[in-house]
């Protein structure tokens, strides 16, 4: 197993109203650009690029970087990992391979950040998960939380000082999760989100 510490940590726009949280980046073998979400088989920027009627240009590189924070500057959309420090298995890009070291400092972001009202997370299913991780951090700072079993959304909320963030749970943009939902069905999920 490897130790590797998250690249980026997080980009939150000016006036951000949504929070975004995965995992961890894939192996950088998968990437195509230095940024989150970098692997092209990953359905999520084509998500975001549909929600905010934008035309994806650009694939790789410092412009594809740049082309996909614009998109998230334009919906007032924040991103970040679970994951700050993680130990990956078998050099693989798949949550269950790896093992979460040291979370990502959720509270940080949303003081520093006060217009966030919502924590949107990609993944909820199997034994590691942004979802799994983030109750798991709760609890590291003596905050009991769990979610609501059922159907995608699955949505429920947590005090922050004198926030009340929404917590809401969709269905993974990654390849493997393709086969569960529709390209469109993601975007409609995605978009009753992220447009307050």
């Amino acid at each position: 197993m490897q130790k590797e510490l998250h690249p980026w940590n997080w980009f939150a726009p000016e006036k951000s109203k949504v929070l975004i949280v995965g995992t961890f980046p894939p192996t950088t073998r998968n990437w195509s650009f230095d940024f989150f979400y970098p692997n092209k088989a990953n359905q999520f920027w084509k998500v975001i690029a549909r929600i905010s009627n934008t035309e994806l240009v650009y694939q790789t590189g410092e412009l594809a970087v740049e082309e996909r924070k614009s998109l998230l500057r334009k919906l007032h959309v924040a991103i970040t990992d679970m994951g700050k420090h993680i130990l990956r298995n078998d050099n693989s890009s798949l949550d269950e391979n790896l093992k979460i070291v040291e979370y990502m400092n959720i509270f940080q972001i949303l003081d520093e950040n006060p217009t966030i009202q919502k924590i949107i997370f990609t993944s909820s299913s199997g034994k590691e998960s942004a979802a799994r991780w983030f109750n798991q951090f709760l609890a590291s700072h003596e905050i009991k939380h769990r979610f609501p079993t059922g159907k995608r959304p699955i949505k429920s909320s947590f005090q922050y000082q004198d926030r009340t963030i929404e917590l809401v749970v969709l269905y993974s943009t990654s390849p493997r999760a393709a086969n569960r939902i529709s390209f469109e069905s993601l975007v409609e999920l995605y978009k009753n989100e992220i447009t307050l």
